[in-house]
């Protein structure tokens, strides 16, 4: 019973502070995301050093949080396309660095430090585009656009829990992930599409044919991603990445299965809206 109470009331903060930053506003967004991000990345490169690697991990969140900031002036047309070239200085300093610190595995280093920030860093900076879809219309502010993926990923997580619970007999991939069933997949699917289509008058920006294949797009590539993850974790030989959220386990756990869905998700709606 402690369990289910933790496990509830961590998740309902998790989701008030979601949404809460995106409903109050751009800026709220920027900070919040901006620490998400910063701590996703850190207990990943956590992982990598429980291994024994040496990933660079204040250079990484540094650069991380550089891209999130050039996606997010870069959207606002506050700065233009000049912004992405501090990148170049950067990414160079992740070699440079590995050439001054004597450790082993250097090459290893490099490639989980660049890995992290192309698995973590780039997706969660894709969000600023989201939030902000029309291309023409930067200020134009849309939280129901971010707040309609988030709602997709929470209800197929959570359809495919039920479904997987009461139906799952079909093992997905047994050697990744355990758990997860074909039934539970194709009932989290229906699931999200049926709650997006229930809360489409209060989220549509989208029509009713869009949102539903702009929805099972999205489940697809968020399961893709939470079983990137339980891969990346039995590689490491870990249950959990962090202990951040009782009961649901690190930032990481919680926003794996948006790693993937973001971008596919962003690609969508702009060639929809633009």
């Amino acid at each position: 019973m402690k369990r289910i109470f933790e496990r509830g009331f961590s998740g309902f903060i998790y989701v008030a502070l979601t949404l809460g930053s995106i409903i109050l506003g751009k800026y709220t967004f920027f900070v919040f995301f901006t620490l998400v991000l910063s701590y996703t990345l850190f207990e990943f490169y956590r992982l990598c050093k429980s291994a024994g690697y040496k990933p660079q991990i204040m250079n990484g969140i540094l650069i991380s949080v550089y891209l999130f900031l050039a996606f997010f002036f870069y959207d606002l047309k506050i700065i233009g396309e000049v912004i992405f070239l501090g990148l170049i200085p950067l990414l160079m300093s992740v070699a440079i660095y590995e050439l001054l610190r004597n450790n082993h595995h250097p090459v290893q280093n490099i490639a989980l430090t660049l890995m992290g920030i192309a698995y973590i860093a780039f997706p969660f900076s894709v969000l600023n585009f989201i939030i902000s879809p029309y291309e023409q219309n930067p200020e134009i502010y849309v939280p129901e656009a971010l707040i309609g993926l988030f709602i997709i990923l929470w209800a197929n997580d959570s359809g495919a829990f039920l479904f997987g619970s009461w139906l799952g007999k079909t093992k997905m991939i047994e050697r990744i992930s355990p758990h997860k069933t074909w039934e539970g997949a194709i009932g989290g699917a229906v699931f999200a599409v049926a709650i997006t289509l229930i809360l489409y008058r209060f989220i549509g920006f989208l029509s009713p044919v869009h949102t539903i294949a702009v929805t099972l797009l999205t489940v697809i590539a968020g399961t893709l991603g939470d079983l990137t993850e339980s891969m990346i974790k039995r590689n490491f030989q870990v249950k959990d990445t962090g202990a951040i959220m009782p009961g649901h386990g690190g930032l990481l756990d919680r926003f794996d299965s948006m790693l993937f869905a973001a971008p596919i998700y962003f690609i969508y709606i702009t060639l929809v809206l633009n």
